[in-house]
């Protein structure tokens, strides 16, 4: 039971966050079995000097793979394609030109660069849902921690909240829950293909033959996917604050919190205005997080004073 236990947590970790790799990988000739002065390998270097060079930076970075199958199906191909060409380098004429030998060593590099490379796909594409995930978990918790906040700490001090502030709590609490969706929609539109976070820096034009290492990439796409979510919840607030405040105009709320309290009970119209108040807050916080320079282009024409008028022309 244990270790069934055991093998299905080492599989979920290694779905989540890649599969272990050796601590020091092996050269293709260790796994091969040769040493590195070996007479077949030495003239296979010849021969193919740039292609066996890449061929075992390519090796390196298969035992580093994401998923173990793909890497260990990298190793075995390169693996095979190097021991054929070993032969064929014994078999072939002597003194050959550098350069001149069999195709398949170029043919298998560049399968095994196709597959490293989805494969690293595949690592920054999970990190990065892994981590918004992340963050739509986290937003609940946030959400719920802040209400028993408010419903307990003031009390604690001597004092409590009203009905105006319970609804203010509430709306603030609504807007923070749409920036997080917000975020994480914005993500989804914007990344419709997982090869773009293996793309080449702007500027370079050149392919990358062997890509990043995928463990790390997956690492940095999770922070990179709950760090988004943040930026929602910090930029929904921000809003929300704003709009409060008076200090930002352009956005009426369509009900005050204290028209909807009183000493009577809250009536049809006082719920709707309730409803339409957290579709409103809802609404503006998703729009916060789904668009990152909306809402800095509204902080930014809030905080800056009214333009002069232009001068009639002459």
């Amino acid at each position: 039971m244990s270790e069934g236990r055991r093998g299905r947590a080492g599989a979920i970790r290694g779905w989540l966050f890649g599969a272990a790799g050796p601590a020091e990988a092996r050269t293709v000739a260790e796994a091969l079995g040769f040493a590195e002065e070996a007479p077949g390998l030495q003239r296979l270097r010849e021969a193919e000097p740039r292609q066996l060079a890449r061929v075992e930076l390519l090796h390196t970075a298969a035992q580093r793979a994401f998923e173990r199958r793909t890497g260990e199906a990298v190793c075995r191909e390169l693996e095979a394609a190097v021991r054929a060409g070993i032969r064929e380098s014994a078999t072939g004429p002597a003194g050959r030109a550098p350069g001149t030998g069999t195709d398949r060593l170029k043919a298998e590099a560049d399968a095994a660069s196709r597959r490293l490379a989805s494969d690293a796909a595949l690592a920054g594409g999970r990190g990065l849902n892994t981590g918004l995930a992340f963050g739509i978990v986290l937003s609940p918790v946030v959400l719920v921690l802040a209400l028993l906040a408010g419903r307990f700490v003031p009390p604690l001090f001597g004092s409590a909240i009203g009905c105006p502030e319970e609804l203010v709590l509430m709306d603030s609490l609504v807007c923070f829950a749409g920036g997080a969706m917000g975020a994480v929609f914005s993500v989804i539109i914007r990344l419709r293909d997982a090869y773009q976070l293996i793309q080449p820096v702007s500027g370079r034009s050149e392919a990358v033959d062997v890509p990043a290492d995928p463990v790390q990439l997956a690492r940095m796409m999770r922070q990179e996917g709950w760090y988004r979510v943040v930026v929602g919840w910090f930029l929904a607030s921000s809003l929300f604050l704003l709009i409060n405040g008076g200090i930002l105009t352009l956005l009426t709320p369509p009900a005050a919190p204290g028209d909807m309290c009183g000493p009577a009970a809250l009536s049809l119209a006082g719920h709707q205005a309730l409803i339409k108040a957290w579709f409103f807050w809802g609404g503006v916080g998703f729009l916060a997080g789904l668009n990152e320079r909306w809402a800095y282009g509204l902080v930014r024409r809030a905080g800056e004073p009214p333009r002069p008028a232009d001068p009639p022309a002459a």
